[in-house]
């Protein structure tokens, strides 16, 4: 998973940044690359709302193993106590298991907030290019309200598209594993 995502990542901040500047969205084909740029942005986006996905899952499943890494020694003084030394290294046993599945999980967890912290200097960048970009459109062309750009719309349009699928892909995620 995590090596598709930063392909994925990768290959949209790339497409971004090649777009942009590929002729400043201006003369032939502009306009297609003005979507493309909107369009790689919004992929972005929505990449980076997965691994925030992500991110929540990984945490979700740390508590889970930490909350049996208790339940389990629980389990092994509460047997040491009545003298059932077998369910003792038993539970010592899983214990174990489960300690080691929760430091797994929280390095995982480092991991991936350090790749959000990344991924969100480089949408940051990519957000900031891009307002800039329509600051110079409008001065060439002449706009005197520097706050609306009309393809904010269909910007917006296709980033609601694209968190809609993300969503749906997510939901259709979760059902599987609740099914399994």
């Amino acid at each position: 998973m995590f090596g598709d995502f930063r392909q994925a990542w990768r290959q949209a901040v790339d497409n971004f940044w090649r777009e942009l500047e590929a002729d400043g969205g201006a003369g032939e084909g502009g306009d297609a690359r003005t979507r493309s740029v909107y369009r790689e942005v919004a992929r972005a986006r929505n990449q980076l709302d997965r691994l925030t996905a992500e991110i929540g899952d990984t945490r979700q499943r740390l508590d889970e193993e930490r909350e049996q890494v208790e339940v389990c020694v629980r389990r092994a003084r509460m047997a040491a106590e009545i003298g059932d030394a077998e369910t003792a290294r038993i539970a010592t046993e899983y214990g174990d298991r489960h300690g080691e599945r929760a430091d797994l999980l929280a390095r995982k967890l480092e991991v991936l907030e350090a790749e959000r912290a990344l991924c969100r200097r480089d949408l940051d960048g990519m957000e900031r290019a891009l307002q800039e970009r329509r600051v110079e459109e409008r001065e060439r062309a002449g706009l005197e309200d520097l706050n609306r750009h009309p393809r904010e719309d269909e910007f917006r349009n296709l980033e609601e598209s694209d968190r809609a699928r993300s969503a749906e892909e997510r939901l259709a995620e979760l059902k599987r594993r609740m099914g399994d």
